[in-house]
């Protein structure tokens, strides 16, 4: 009905429940599907307005970092946004030029102290002697399992983003065996060791995971790498 991709279906039904369809009908009739606050990330501006309008939200920072934790999933990509986001938030608001610039010179100041969960290069390669240490990389929330923004996030970071959410999506289901919405170590263990067994010679090749090689996760498509 809304056109909207796998990916930011998940992602609105994981956040609002039966109410993602009331996200949707925010948007204007000429942006099926919603429109994206950025691309590679499914969070949608109508989901602005919504907060705005009914979850009492009236701040930029908040927004950037409590609702939709981009701030802390990728600091970089919550900066980018913000303008845009500060922008939307005015409209429903009604602020006037001076508190946007207030709310905006705030959000970027406390965006920009966040360093990101996501380890730097040389500590990501030091921790990569065990497999534990490759786990705790993906787990940049620290809560002992890997979500689905997690994922997207490292794959990202690691120089192997994933093409499409369809891909991403596919990727996700195929690891969560037990399809709690989470990877516990033992799925990722799992994951990771079919991995090496393909005798990937380079770090993008060992993530480079696609939708045609892992398959939806079901028995009768199970694709290449779980085969």
């Amino acid at each position: 009905q809304f056109g909207v991709s796998d990916g930011v279906a998940e992602h609105l039904a994981r956040t609002y429940g039966t109410h993602a369809f009331e996200v949707l009908k925010l948007g204007k009739k000429d942006a099926r599907g919603g429109k994206l606050l950025l691309n590679g990330y499914p969070y949608l501006e109508e989901e602005i307005e919504y907060a705005c309008r009914n979850e009492m939200a009236t701040n930029l920072t908040d927004m950037l970092t409590l609702r939709t934790r981009l701030a802390y999933l990728d600091s970089e990509a919550a900066a980018v946004i913000a303008p845009k986001v500060a922008e939307l938030m005015g409209r429903s608001l009604q602020w006037n030029k001076k508190q946007k610039k207030q709310e905006l010179t705030q959000a970027l100041d406390t965006v920009g102290n966040f360093g990101g969960p996501v380890p730097k290069a040389h500590a990501m390669d030091e921790s990569f002697h065990t497999i534990e240490g490759v786990f705790n990389s993906f787990d940049v929330n620290k809560t002992g399992k890997i979500g689905y923004d997690e994922l997207k996030l490292c794959m990202k970071h690691f120089g192997a983003p994933f093409e499409t959410e369809e891909e991403a999506l596919a990727t996700f289901h195929s690891i969560d065996k037990n399809e709690d919405g989470k990877i516990d170590f033992d799925e990722f263990m799992d994951w990771w060791g079919r991995l090496r067994r393909k005798e990937t010679s380079t770090l993008k090749d060992i993530y480079r995971i696609s939708s045609d090689k892992l398959g939806s996760g079901s028995s009768a498509s199970r694709g290449t790498a779980f085969g």
